[in-house]
Parts: C-alpha cells; structure tokens; sequence
C-alpha cells in the first residue's frame, strides 16, 4: 500500500486543506495520534515505534551520561522531527478500526517548545521514500522479522559502527529490527536498514535465511534506490 494514499494521509490533506489545529487519533493495534497545528504535522506517536521520550533518554544516556538536560535545541528538535516520521510511517501503512479528530484544548497536546512542523507534503514525500526502500530490501528483512547474531565471521577481523555494535549487544537471542528500536531508542526504519547491512556483511541472520542469489538480487536493486 502506497502511504500517501492511505486513508490516514487522505484525512491529513483533509486537515492541512482546512488548516485546521488539534490531534486525529487513531485506534487498533497500530493506532495512536497524530498532532496538527494549522495543517502542519507537530507530532505523531504510535503504539509501534519509539517515543520521542525514548529516543531522548538513549541519546542522553549515549551523551556522556548527560541525559536529557544535556541535549541542545537542535539534537532534540531532530530527535523530534525523527520520531514524528517514524510514527506518521507506520500510522499511514496500517489501517486503524476508527479515526477520530479532537480540537485544541479537548485533549493534551505534545510538549515540544520551539519544534517546527512539518508540511503535509514534506511529511508524505520522506515516509514514501521510506516505504520505497524498505519494499526494496523486503525480500530480505522486514522490520518484523526476527534476526540472529552469527557465531562466526567469514573474515578474522571487522569493523562495526556504534550502531552496529549496540545492536550485537543487544542480539542475545532473536529479535526484530522493531524490538530493537524500541530497545535502542532508535528509529524503525534506521534500525530495518541498519540490520539489513549486516545482514550483508553475515554480522547477523534472518531466522529463514534466503538463497544467495535472492540476496544479491536485493542488495542490488537498494543500492540503486539509493542513488
């Protein structure tokens, strides 16, 4: 499904069309909300991604052990903008039993002083862009499918990311690109991708490995979307 055709992203042009302000939440399993002021998205939480609490205390915790207090205006508002897009993602792929909008006041908002909104249209080009990339590397890795560290490495030595070696430590048993975000107070998606190159480099498995053929097949075709 096409996220900028969904039903969630026909209600927000709805929204950004009347430039209206308030909250339009969304129920079912991969429901949650999404906050608007003047048709511009501010804010999206959803049951399925990291918070943006979250992903402030692990880039606190990672800042010298500063926590939050330690963050500048700019690293939290991208740590904002990045958890709003996360969520407004996964909130326009599912498809929630009910929606229902709240005017300002009716409800709390999100406490984010001095984060800007993003444009409707923006907002839908960078989640499409998300959603292409990530049908690239489907036939590989979703963010759902459970991944194993290897035991052995083809290669004596390697190098790995802070990223990458956060994820190793994590990778006590099977988990998902999803759970690992949550974990890490990361993005799904930079988590999905992050996976997936060591997926290539044999760091980790998929717990139904695909023949190598398939693979190549894969890594091609991301490669070139990411041109």
């Amino acid at each position: 499904m096409n996220p900028a055709r969904s039903p969630v992203a026909i209600r927000l042009g709805k929204l950004a069309e009347a430039a209206q302000t308030g909250s339009l939440h969304l129920s079912g399993d991969s429901g949650g909300v999404i906050y608007v002021s003047a048709g511009d998205i501010v804010a999206a939480d959803s049951r399925r991604t990291p918070s943006l609490a979250a992903r402030i205390g692990a880039a606190g915790l990672g800042a010298a052990g500063l926590g939050a207090a330690g963050l500048g205006p700019l690293e939290r508002g991208w740590l904002a903008t990045e958890a709003t897009i996360d969520a407004a993602m996964e909130l326009m792929s599912a498809r929630p039993r009910h929606v229902r909008f709240a005017e300002p006041g009716a409800e709390p908002g999100p406490d984010l002083p001095g984060v800007p909104g993003l444009a409707l249209t923006a907002l839908l080009a960078e989640v499409t862009r998300r959603h292409r990339l990530l049908e690239q590397i489907a036939g590989v890795l979703t963010p759902d499918a459970p991944v194993v560290r290897n035991p052995r490495l083809r290669s004596r030595a390697v190098h790995v990311s802070d990223t990458q070696w956060a994820i190793l430590l994590q990778l006590g048993q099977a988990a998902t690109p999803r759970a690992l975000a949550a974990e890490l107070g990361q993005s799904v998606f930079g988590l999905t991708i992050e996976v997936y190159r060591m997926v290539l480099l044999d760091l980790v498995s998929t717990m139904e490995p695909r023949p190598e053929a398939s693979r190549g097949r894969s890594a091609l075709s991301f490669i070139r979307a990411l041109a």
